[in-house]
């Protein structure tokens, strides 16, 4: 009797020094299964997507000249350089009404030989940029980001544009003052779908319907409007012009807050 109240001592003894292991064990199998359950890929149904285009066309110039006091807003450049994140695969539903016609056209994605035909190429596919960055309110786009979002990575066609393609025609929009390059690598570039100057009335015209007297850059970030994801330097900038204009006066010494004149 004795001998076999040993026995299951020792079995006891041993189920005990498993069960620690069985137990992560059992809980690694249900961490495992919750990560593939958040892992996996949305899927979208391109073919629903109306093919309607509505580009609005500007020839006016914009100027993008920076000088280098305009780099007061360091401390919040961060926070507006912040903008909706375009997934891989995905189509966000804004861009559906900007979406043309031609984005299924297996030729669109192959740079022109002829002179005529490359210039319209850059065109058409320039002003959607333009119009894609307004629609997402975006001020800076990263290349490599947007060549796996649709359009520009078109799943149905199997096309997609490459990056020294989307370098030319980004070249082309910095050619005709719509954008600048926002590094010397060539990866991100300023969009200038809307004037500074534009936002100069907006923000003016903001501030008088709001009550806003004097207002600083964190103000402006603040507000939440269009202007407020803005690069910090064009902020800067925008406050200047008001008060050029004389819609505004320096409200400190250090230029930091600027005070309305709406009589």
């Amino acid at each position: 009797m004795a001998e076999m109240q040993r026995k299951r001592e020792k079995i006891n003894d041993k189920k005990k020094e498993n069960e620690p292991l069985e137990v992560l064990e059992s809980v690694m199998d249900h961490l495992s299964e919750s990560l593939n359950e958040k892992n996996e890929v949305e899927k979208i149904d391109l073919s629903s997507i109306s093919p309607e285009i509505e580009i609005p066309s500007s020839n006016q110039a914009i100027d993008t000249k920076i000088s280098p006091q305009d780099s007061i807003l360091n401390d919040t450049t961060s926070q507006t350089l912040q903008k909706p994140i375009l997934e891989p695969g995905k189509i966000d539903p804004r861009i559906k009404s900007i979406i043309p016609q031609w984005v299924n056209k297996p030729w669109r994605w192959m740079v022109p030989d002829d002179i005529e035909h490359k210039n319209h190429w850059l065109t058409t596919w320039g002003e959607f940029i333009l119009d894609f960055a307004r629609i997402l309110n975006l001020h800076i786009i990263d290349l490599q980001e947007i060549s796996l979002v649709y359009p520009f990575y078109n799943t149905l066609t199997k096309k997609k544009l490459s990056i020294p393609q989307l370098i030319l025609i980004s070249d082309y929009l910095v050619e005709i003052n719509k954008a600048k390059w926002w590094d010397e690598q060539k990866t991100r570039l300023r969009i200038y779908w809307k004037a500074l100057n534009t936002y100069c009335d907006d923000l003016f015209e903001f501030a008088f319907q709001n009550g806003y007297e004097m207002v600083t850059a964190y103000d402006i970030i603040q507000m939440k409007q269009s202007w407020s994801t803005l690069p910090g330097t064009d902020i800067s900038r925008i406050m200047k012009l008001l008060v050029e204009t004389k819609r505004a006066s320096w409200a400190d010494s250090e230029k930091k807050t600027i005070e309305f004149h709406f009589n």
